[in-house]
């Protein structure tokens, strides 16, 4: 992921899926991420993955026991922060899931720092929509720690 973090002025954003073996644990753990696709589409300020091959990746990671649990994506800021689109993006796939998630995640990839700032967010099922280490009692320095390590 941090391999795709936009330096330059040039550079497009990337993304794709987190999944976990383990999304309904109250300690999560995410062990493997995935995207960018080759079909996605991709711009400076925004990201629109590639369905078939977006399912095609969910499919494969179901069969291995891994569920889709959040998206990640890079954004051209030091500091990342959800846009409106990827607000509702994050709520959208938390709908889709209906009762079988409480929450749904987005890690945004910033472009500063030697190793960039990672942002942490979730859409919850209550409708909050809440910063992870801020005021919010889980474990996002497991989740920052496991997602540094890809």
């Amino acid at each position: 992921m941090y391999g795709y973090a936009q330096r330059k002025w040039y550079q497009n954003e990337a993304g794709g899926e987190i999944y976990s073996p383990t999304p309904y644990s109250s300690s999560l753990l995410v062990d493997v991420v995935v995207g960018p696709h080759q079909r996605d589409r991709r711009s400076r300020h925004s990201f629109n993955p590639d369905v078939e091959s977006t399912t095609q990746a969910r499919n494969e990671q179901f069969e291995n026991g891994r569920h889709a649990i959040g998206l990640w994506h890079t954004h051209p800021e030091s500091q990342p922060h959800p846009s409106g689109p990827d607000r509702k993006t994050t709520e959208d796939y938390l709908r889709a899931f209906g009762n079988n998630r409480e929450r749904y995640l987005t890690v945004i990839i910033g472009n500063r720092g030697e190793v960039p700032a990672i942002t942490v967010w979730s859409a919850e099922k209550c409708g909050n929509w809440l910063r992870w280490g801020e005021l919010h009692d889980h474990p996002a320095e497991l989740l920052m720690a496991e997602l540094s390590m890809r």
